[in-house]
Order: structure tokens, then sequence, then C-alpha cells
């Protein structure tokens, strides 16, 4: 085979399998999740259904005890009669899904509203006298008014009814509360979570019979495996060629099952569409990629020969020849770097050294930066002498802890100072704000024997107690101390800043120690907090640890916890 014919083939392979895969992948995932969401809606459904029937039964539950608890509260009034009756109307209007009230106890007394006895049988032997449950034990649900001598004076027929029974014990006898409810709250319920007429939602009771059911042709021609599952199980079934969906969910409240089912005739439809979109795009995918890798055989069989005959004019040592492939595709992308390759290398040796004379322009520069502090040290020590001369031991005393500072804080270029160098760094740092702010600050170093040896990152303290003069000591009225402390203990060396200045609420607390997390985890922060986290981080990683506690209007104190490095 020539180059062309290797690219077609080579093209066709290589994207036609990856194709196939991700049609056959893409159709599986899809049909995947066209069962998955099937599943889940008829799992919503059913469910869906169930919980608003509970929140109903909730509240009808509700409404019996208040009325049971106002007849026993008003058994012994004269008005008890009227206040009940008027007490039913009351919740009939309030809620107009309820068609009836009626009251009947064990001595066959009868009183009704928007419900009348039909017949003169002994109460007591009613279904739903007997069935009504003791006193805080709940409520009965009857899903039919079949067969009662009491009704409603509307008429209405048995199944589009339910009852709802409650007990109470009334002058010491049983007395039962009857409501008859209409079952079109049931249907509002289904159809509001109906999505296709193939789809709904129907309720069986604890026996088997059903509550309430859409018409449809499907209730009825379900066996009994279907309609024996579990709450939140799942079946299918085949009914006359078609395939559903069966799910059911319980009802905590009514015990009644609300059983979903769904068809599985849209989704089956779907998949196929699937699959036959994606045979009828592979097919087209499949000829167009002959199609293009036949031009780019061609496109590219011309600019690799040219570039191939460069290549081997370079091989032979000739750094001036250029490609020149005015392609805007890969090959010519190809044959740019070709020619910057060859350009980089004929200016290689100029860049080395050009680098060389950058990196001594860079050392010379360090070392000037190194002498402006050295000439300003040499000059504070020179009108220190002059101070002396003149008798000015103020000034004497403030250069000398100026440059003391600066001593220290050069430390012959070393980055890491004892605990000793540190304290007494502070030290004069502190003697020169003490002088500038007079009686509004005063300081106590208290660093134990120890500890003064230790090895230590430079400048941790000062930023500390920047931070507790300017934060703290400087926004209170009068001044105040702050008390430095250095110490050992269980291998650690703990620093401490303490000061009784203006302090800090608590969302400011939880603000700076959540700014020194922050910076700990990288982030950007004060550059005081964030310049003593990063040297602390070089110098044990993660082995320190920065507490800060304060009290507002009181002090604050910031505590550097450094685990000790063994020499």
């Amino acid at each position: 085979m020539n180059l062309k014919s290797k690219l077609i083939w080579t093209y066709c392979l290589i994207t036609t399998i990856p194709l196939l895969l991700l049609a056959s992948f893409m159709v599986g995932r899809m049909t995947k999740e066209a069962q998955r969401d099937t599943v889940s809606y008829a799992i919503q459904s059913s469910s869906q259904v169930g919980d608003a029937m509970d929140v109903y039964v909730d509240i009808f539950r509700e409404l019996m005890d208040y009325l049971i608890l106002s007849m026993e509260s008003e058994a012994s009034l004269p008005s008890a009669r009227e206040l009940m009756i008027r007490r039913h109307e009351s919740i009939i209007s309030t809620y107009p899904e309820i068609v009836g009230i009626a009251v009947a106890d064990e001595d066959d007394t009868f009183i009704g509203t928007g419900m009348n006895r039909i017949s003169r049988d002994y109460l007591g032997d009613e279904e739903w006298f007997l069935k009504a449950p003791e006193r805080g034990k709940g409520i009965s649900i009857l899903n039919s008014s079949e067969g009662k001598i009491v009704i409603t004076n509307e008429a209405y027929s048995a199944d589009q009814l339910f009852s709802i029974m409650g007990t109470g014990m009334i002058n010491g006898k049983k007395t039962v509360i009857l409501m008859d409810i209409k079952k079109d709250v049931l249907k509002s319920l289904i159809e509001s979570v109906s999505v296709s007429p193939d789809s709904f939602v129907f309720i069986l009771d604890q026996n088997g019979d059903i509550v309430y059911t859409p018409v449809n042709p499907v209730v009825y021609w379900l066996d009994e495996k279907s309609l024996s599952i579990g709450d939140g199980q799942q079946d299918n079934i085949s009914i006359d060629g078609n395939n559903y969906l069966i799910s059911v969910s319980e009802g905590k409240l009514t015990n009644w099952k609300f059983i979903s089912v769904t068809s599985l005739k849209e989704q089956e439809q779907n998949v196929l569409r699937m699959y036959v979109i994606s045979f009828v795009s592979a097919i087209l995918a499949l000829i167009l990629v002959v199609l293009i890798s036949m031009a780019l055989a061609e496109s590219f069989n011309k600019p690799i020969k040219q570039l191939k005959d460069k290549m081997q004019l370079v091989e032979q040592g000739d750094l001036s020849v250029r490609a020149n492939l005015e392609y805007e595709n890969e090959i010519g992308t190809l044959g740019k770097n070709f020619d910057h390759m060859l350009d980089y290398m004929n200016t290689l040796v100029e860049d080395i050294q050009t680098e060389k004379q950058r990196t001594l322009q860079a050392r010379l520069k360090s070392l000037q930066e190194q002498i402006k502090p050295h000439f300003l040290y040499n000059t504070l020590d020179t009108i220190n002498w002059m101070a002396r001369e003149h008798g000015a031991t103020d000034v004497v005393r403030m250069v000398e802890a100026l440059t003391n500072m600066f001593r220290l804080g050069l430390s012959q270029g070393k980055d890491f100072i004892t605990v000793k160098e540190e304290i007494e760094h502070v030290k004069n740092y502190l003697y020169i704000q003490s002088v500038r702010y007079e009686d509004k600050l005063t300081y106590v170093i208290d660093a134990s024997e120890d500890c003064l040896k230790i090895v230590i990152p430079k400048l941790i303290l000062q930023p500390l107690v920047e931070n507790a003069i300017y934060h703290g000591i400087k926004l209170k009225k009068g001044g105040g101390e702050i008390r430095i402390s250095a110490k050992k203990e269980n291998g650690q060396l703990i620093l401490s800043v303490y000061d009784t200045g203006a302090g800090m609420s608590r969302e400011e607390l939880n603000s700076l120690r959540q700014s020194i997390e922050d910076i700990k985890n990288g982030k950007s922060g004060s550059f005081g907090m964030t310049y003593v986290i990063e040297r602390l981080k070089l110098y044990a990683n993660e082995g320190f640890d920065i507490e800060v506690e304060s009290y507002e209007g009181a002090y604050t104190q910031v505590i550097v916890r450094l685990l000790i490095k063994e020499d």
C-alpha cells in the first residue's frame, strides 16, 4: 500500500471503531437513564399521593380530636348540642370535601350535620361504630359508605365517599364521630401526578379492596402477585401485549396501598428511536469519514514529502534551510515548528551568553542591596557617637536600640537566630515604641533560660508585637501593657504576646482565626501574619501552631507553638 491508502484505511478504522463503541455506549446509557427515570417517576407518583393523603388524614385526625375534646369539655352544658352542631357546620363550610358529620353513642343517640339516619336499627351494631378506635389510638377509615344506615343529605353513591371515625367518652358512654368525605380529594391528588393517560395511580385498602381508581382498562387485569408487593417495591407486568411498571407505597396513617401503574410503551418507543437514530448516524458518519480520509490523505502526501526533503538537507548539516510550508493545518504547524527549531538552534549560543550576563548583573545588584542596610547601620553608629559627645543620652539610647534592631535584623545574612537574639530584637523595638508613645505603652519580657539557645526563624515576634501595639494598645484609652514570654514545654517552644489593649469582638476573633487557617492553606492575608506563618512553614513545615484568644475591651493573646528541632 502507498501512504495515501494506508492513511485512508487507518482513518476509517480508528474512527469507525470508537464511533461504534460510543454509539453503543450512548444508546445503553440513554436506555438506562430512561429506565431509571421511569422507575423514579413510578416511585415518586405512588409515594407523593400516599404522603399527600397522610397529610389530609392527619388534618382530619386533628379535627376529630378537636371535636371529641370539645364534646368532653362541654358535655355538662345545657347548650352542648347546639354548640356541637354549630361547630360541625363551621368545619363543613371550611372543608368542602367533608359532606357530613354524625355523632352516635352507646344509647343509640344520634346527632347529624349534613347526615340523616334512614333506619331505627341499633347504631352500635354498625360497622363504622364497631371499628372506631379507642381514644388516643388514632382514627379508622372505611373506603366506602355502602351498607350504612347513616347517609348524607345530598345524593352520593357509596363509592363516591369514604368515612373517618374517632371515639371519645362522653358522660361515661362510648361516643363515635363519623365524617363522610368525598373521594374527589383522592381524584385530585392522583390527577396532579398523572402525566399521560397510560400512567396513573390507584388506591387499595388494607383488605385489598379498591378505594379509588381512575377510569382505565388495566386495573382489573392486574394479578394478585402484582397487588401483593410491599412498600417501596416494584414489579413488571405485561397486559394485552403492553408492558407496565408497578410501584407500591403504603400510607403511614391510612394503611392504604398507593399503586402506581406506569406504561413502558413510550419508553420502549424512545429506546427504539434512539437505536434507529444511532444506526443511521453511524452509517452517515462512516461515509463522511471515508470521503474526508481520502481528501486528507491527498493533502498530507505532498507537504510530508516536501518536509522530508528539507529534513534530509538539515541532516547533512545545512542549518540555513527552512521548510516554509504555507498550510493552515497540523502539517503547516509541523513545518513552522521545524523552522522555529532551526532558529532556536542558531540563537542558542547567543541566548546562553545573554543569560550569563544577566546572572552576573543580578549578583551585582544583590551585593548592592546588601550594602544599603550596612551603610545605614554605619551612619546610625556615627550619629550615636555624635550624640554621646553632646550628652544627648535619650538620642544615644534610641539610636542604640535602632542600631541593635538593624544588626539583629541583618544577622549577617542568616535566616535563623537564637531565641535570645529574637528577644533582644523585640526589646529594642519595644523601647523605641515606648519612647514614641511615652506613658501609653509599658512592656514586660520573660524568657526562661532553657530556651534562649533554641534556633528559630528570625523576626517572628516583631510582627506580632507590632499588631499588639497598633490594633490593641493604640486603640485603647489610657494605653496598656505588652507581656512577652518564651518557654520550653513538652518538646515545644511556646512564644506568647499578650496585650491589655482594645481586644476584639467575637466576630473579629473568628475572622482572624479563619484568616490564619487560610494563610496556612496558601491563601493571602494580612502582611504581618502572612510573613510570620510563611517563615514558620519554611522552618517547621506543619510542626507549628498559632492560637489567638481575645476579649473585647480587655486583652488579646497570640501563642506560637513551635516544634523544637533536635541538633
